[in-house]
C-alpha cells in the first residue's frame, strides 16, 4: 500500500523500483486490453432499435475510449488471479461495473454541463440533455441484461441496484448537504455511498458467494475513500465549495484519515489474501501519475 508498504517506502533506488513495477504495469495493461475486448463484445451483443443506433454509437465512442483506465474492472480480474476464481465470471463482473460507471458519468455530465469525456464530446453536448439521460437509462438496462449471464445473477443484480441507490444518495449528500454542513464524518458518509459503491462491487462481487465477501466489500469501501481523497487533492481548485475535503478539513485531519484508512485496508486485504491486488492496482495508478505516495508531505 501507499505509506506502509515496503514496496513503496523502501530505500531501493528508483531504477530498482522501476524494474519491479514494469512487469506489473505491463500485466495490468494486458488485462485492460482483455477487458476492452469483452466490453466491445458486450456493447454490440444485443440488437438495438434503428432509431437508437446514433445514440448507442456515440456511447460506445466514449465507453470504448483508450482514455479509460478500467481501474475497477482490473481489480475484479486481479481478484480472480489472487484467489484462483473463475476468470470469465470476473471479466463479466468487470464489464458490468465499467458499464455502470459509464452510465453514472453520462448522468454526471448532464448535471455538471460537461462537454468532453475521455477526449470525446459528451452525450449531452451532442444531443439534448433529456436524450442523454434517456440513453444513460438505456445503458443501465443493458448492463442488467448482461448481468443475467453471471452464475449468480440474482445476487449480482441486487448489489447493482443497491450500488445505484448508493450513488444517488452520495451525489445528493455531496451537492446539498456537504456545502451547508461540511465535516469529515459527513464527507466519509458521502464517499462511502458515491465513490465507494463501485469499488465495493469491484472487490466484492468476485467473492459474492463466499464468506470473504463482507471483508472484500469493506476493502472496496476503504480503497474508495483513499481514491476520493487523492481525487480531491487533484481537484481542490475546481470543485464546488465545501464538496472537497481540502476545502474544510485541516492538513492534519486529512493525513490522519488517509493513514488510518490505509492501515485498515492493509490489514483487511492481507487478512483475506488480496494484498497483491491492492499493491498492483496502486502501481498501475502510479503509472498514470496518480496516487503519488508523497502527495500529503
Amino acid at each position: 500500500m501507499l505509506k506502509n508498504n515496503d514496496f513503496h517506502s523502501s530505500v531501493a533506488t528508483r531504477e530498482n523500483r522501476s524494474e519491479i513495477e514494469e512487469p506489473i504495469v505491463k500485466k495490468l495493461y494486458l488485462i485492460r486490453s482483455e477487458i476492452d475486448e469483452k466490453i466491445t463484445f458486450y456493447s454490440t451483443k444485443n440488437p438495438v432499435h434503428p432509431d437508437l443506433v446514433p445514440f448507442v454509437n456515440e456511447c460506445n465512442c466514449i465507453l470504448l475510449s483508450t482514455g479509460a483506465k478500467r481501474i475497477r474492472s482490473i481489480i475484479s480480474v486481479l481478484m480472480s488471479e489472487s484467489l484462483d476464481l473463475d476468470r470469465e465470471q470476473c471479466l463479466l463482473i468487470g464489464v458490468i461495473i465499467e458499464m455502470l460507471h459509464f452510465t453514472s458519468l453520462v448522468h454526471d455530465d448532464v448535471i455538471d454541463g460537461e462537454t468532453l469525456r475521455r477526449g470525446h464530446p459528451t452525450l449531452n453536448s451532442r444531443f439534448a440533455n433529456n436524450h442523454a439521460v434517456l440513453i444513460g437509462d438505456f445503458m443501465m438496462c443493458e448492463l442488467i441484461t448482461h448481468s443475467m449471464d453471471h452464475n449468480y445473477s440474482d445476487k449480482v443484480i441486487r448489489l447493482l441496484v443497491q450500488a445505484v441507490k448508493d450513488l444517488v444518495t452520495g451525489v445528493i449528500i455531496e451537492q446539498r448537504v456537504l456545502p451547508k454542513k461540511p465535516n469529515v464524518a459527513k464527507y466519509i458518509e458521502m464517499v462511502e455511498h458515491k465513490t465507494g459503491s463501485l469499488f465495493q462491487l469491484a472487490f466484492g462481487l468476485p467473492l459474492i458467494i463466499t464468506e470473504k465477501f463482507p471483508s472484500a466489500y469493506a476493502c472496496g469501501n476503504l480503497f474508495g475513500l483513499l481514491f476520493q481523497i487523492y481525487d480531491d487533492f487533484l481537484d481542490q481548485e475546481t470543485d464546488g465549495q465545501n464538496q472537497n475535503i481540502f476545502h474544510f478539513a485541516s492538513a492534519s485531519e486529512i493525513k490522519e484519515l488517509w493513514d488510518s484508512t490505509n492501515e485498515q485496508l492493509t490489514s483487511l486485504s492481507s487478512e483475506i489474501g488480496i494484498e497483491a491486488v491492492v499493491s498492483d492496482i496502486i502501481c498501475y495508478l502510479q503509472s498514470h501519475d496518480y496516487f503519488r505516495p508523497d502527495f500529503l508531505s
